[in-house]
């Protein structure tokens, strides 16, 4: 066996073969269309090229890398609430013995369901796996990173051979579409969406978890205790002077706040989370009206005059540490590309050059450290056991990675293969009362930042995915 074959051996049994009932992937094409590197054809296959390559794969970013992630194989769980005790009911006693009013208990169960997102390699014939293109460089070195959600990395390896090792680079390059879907799906994720045969699931995103209207998952009765806090900004600009985002803001913080301290779950760790070019937006903004807020005078004006850098301070710091301080509480700014930004292309409320979306204030963890918000998945290691009974044969059916929160199929025909790996997430909020958004914010900022995601307008890519193998000159041409 050639060395580039026992590399892709060794790598799979690195992340750690197990095995699952089988799964339904596309056959292999009947030739190779994965992206070569430097093999004939290959996209680093030049003659004297650099050995450091530098990335301009922009990454998405946002809150889904930073929560936890537990297993979990229950479907159709149930969280419990606590919501209350009703008014009393009876009369005021006569007499010492008689009966006196009482009131009951009240509780209530929110559920959550998995979503499931499947993703290919391309096609992989091995013998172009063995080819060398003469003069091409064959250790090249990444200068940048392709991957940013942390535990939901399908691959789990090293991405320091991804342009050496073309299995590597189809696995990561599944990664990064894995990616794409996660980091939007956390938010906008709607069942509505699902396959009729269940190969594709959305689980509800975070847009549709923070929300009023919350109901027992058992009666499907109202359950108003549990609503999150919600307000409308209305497509006001967020630098403008009809509606005031401090204001906005301000009572947000404190009704979660309430809500936190009152029901006995502080301290509530809480972070601020909206797109980035709201951030900035928001930023530059921000000191100057935190610090005037309601310093009108009777006929209007404010009589406030900053004539020194403390705004200039105040906005760069907020920048550079993340921040925002809220009626005199800082908070932690999570930026994030997969909440939804409405356009004049999407919203008639939106004039060109213009943008909206919404700002969220999230629960991370409540007293005693108790997680809130973290999703959970599918443990595919348990598939393991129950295929135990096929012996050596379980050798041969899919394998699992990332401490089994992807399943990978490997599906061969004659000497090509591919490989599809599936995901089963969901996002679980424990406590929508201690959420709230402020929807609509508009904003217009003198550009916007290039996107993660290749089906906007802002995304960014070019160059090639094959290279022409050349010609040469023979007597038997």
């Amino acid at each position: 066996m050639s060395d580039i074959l026992e590399r892709l051996v060794n790598a799979l049994e690195k992340i750690e073969t197990k095995s699952q009932s089988p799964l339904h992937t596309k056959a292999p094409a009947s030739v190779n269309t994965s992206t070569l590197l430097s093999q004939p054809g290959g996209i680093f296959s030049v003659v004297g090229m650099e050995q450091d390559i530098i990335s301009a794969h922009v990454r998405p970013t946002g809150l889904g890398s930073t929560l936890p992630a537990f297993p979990s194989n229950l479907d159709d769980p149930r969280y419990g609430f606590l919501n209350g005790f009703t008014a009393t009911v009876g009369s005021e006693p006569t007499n010492p013995c008689d009966d006196a009013p009482a009131g009951f208990m009240k509780g209530g169960t929110l559920t959550a369901a998995f979503g499931r997102i499947a993703r290919d390699t391309q096609t992989i014939e091995i013998g172009k796996l063995l080819h060398q293109t003469r003069g091409a460089t064959t250790n090249l070195r990444l200068i940048g990173d392709m991957l940013n959600m942390g535990d939901f990395n399908p691959a789990q390896m090293s991405q320091n051979e991804v342009l050496n090792m073309v299995v590597q680079s189809e696995m990561v390059g599944v990664g990064v579409q894995m990616e794409r879907k996660l980091s939007t799906m956390l938010w906008q994720g709607v069942t509505t969406n699902n396959t009729a045969g269940g190969g594709y699931k959305e689980f509800p995103g975070l847009d549709y978890q923070i929300a009023t209207g919350q109901v027992d998952a058992e009666t499907n009765t109202a359950m108003s205790a549990a609503d999150s806090y919600v307000l409308d900004f209305n497509y006001n600009d967020l630098d403008g002077t009809t509606l005031d985002i401090v204001e906005y803001l301000s009572m947000t913080e404190y009704q979660l706040r309430n809500n936190a301290v009152r029901m006995g779950l502080d301290p509530v760790t809480f972070a601020v989370v909206m797109r980035p070019e709201t951030w900035f937006e928001l930023s530059a903004v921000w000191p100057c009206r935190y610090l005037s807020y309601r310093c009108g005078n009777t006929g209007g004006t404010n009589p406030t005059v900053i004539n020194d850098n403390v705004n200039v301070q105040l906005r760069d710091g907020m920048r550079n540490g993340m921040y925002i301080d809220i009626n005199g509480n800082r908070y932690p700014v999570v930026v994030d590309d997969g909440i939804y930004e409405n356009t004049n292309i999407t919203s008639a409320n939106v004039p060109a050059g213009y943008y909206s979306s919404n700002i969220y204030m999230i629960p991370l963890r409540v007293r005693g450290n108790f997680p809130s918000l973290y999703w959970e998945n599918i443990d595919y290691r348990g598939a393991q056991q129950q295929l135990s009974a096929l012996g050596a044969g379980n050798r041969v059916v899919p394998f699992w990675t990332t401490n089994g929160r992807f399943m990978w199929a490997y599906k061969t025909a004659g000497f090509c293969f591919n490989l599809q790996a599936i995901v089963e997430p969901r996002i679980v909020l424990r406590t929508p009362q201690l959420a709230g958004k402020i929807q609509n914010v508009r904003y217009s900022p003198l550009s916007h930042l290039r996107s993660p995601f290749s089906d906007s307008v802002y995304w960014a890519d070019g160059g090639v995915s094959v290279r022409s193998t050349g010609t040469s000159y023979h007597v038997w041409s």
